[in-house]
């Protein structure tokens, strides 16, 4: 319990820059078209209308994946639970292929791929990534027995941004590419979040 206790905890004080089976995110995203084998979805039409929010959602995403990433490449190397190690490269995998996606969007849109530096500006989306570079650095410090609950736990809180974030798009953006990704950005990070969760408690 106390371990479901700091993992809800986790996900709750969230920002953004989703049995006991793991469901590897790449196969969640199969479901949707965006399998781990699939090459990268093409961007966008040049006349496929955009706005503020669709950019920022893009922006902060780009933000949230490649932190997402860094994370999962320590994870990889330093899991010692198989669904855990699983996990991680599904998760390194997927959000690449995203990654390459919403850049190219950005290029698209003639827009860059930082957001604004205004922390009011990010609140309305979500907040910033809970992940830093300090975060990563103090999880690879910690010991094999503590590494996977640790890991499970800052990607819980993770991925419960990406649903936030996910969630202001859909209620906000316009171009129908960005908003059909942010809905699936909140179903599949939303299932490995209860995952995730599921294994924190086998801990």
């Amino acid at each position: 319990m106390k371990r479901l206790v700091i993992a809800v905890a986790v996900l709750a004080l969230a920002g953004c820059g989703g049995g006991d089976a793991v469901v590897p995110e790449g196969q969640q995203q199969q479901a949707h078209g965006h399998g781990a084998a699939t090459s990268t979805a093409p961007p966008p039409a040049a006349t496929a209308r955009f706005n503020d929010a669709d950019v920022m959602f893009a922006q902060m995403m780009v933000a949230h994946l490649q932190q997402g990433i860094d994370l999962a490449v320590v994870a990889k190397a330093m899991a010692t639970g198989p669904k855990v190690k699983e996990l991680a490269g599904a998760v390194d995998s997927t959000q690449r292929e995203e990654l390459e996606m919403l850049k190219g969007w950005l290029k698209l849109w003639g827009k860059p791929e930082q957001p604004s530096s205004d922390p009011n500006v990010h609140a309305a989306h979500g907040g910033m990534p809970l992940l830093d570079a300090k975060v990563i650095s103090d999880v690879k410090d910690r010991s094999k027995e503590e590494f996977d609950l640790a890991y499970l736990n800052l990607m819980t809180g993770h991925q419960g941004g990406a649903v936030e974030m996910a969630q202001t798009e859909l209620k906000d953006g316009s171009n129908p590419e960005t908003t059909a990704y942010a809905q699936r950005v909140r179903d599949s990070r939303s299932g490995q979040i209860q995952q995730m969760l599921t294994l924190i408690n086998g801990q």
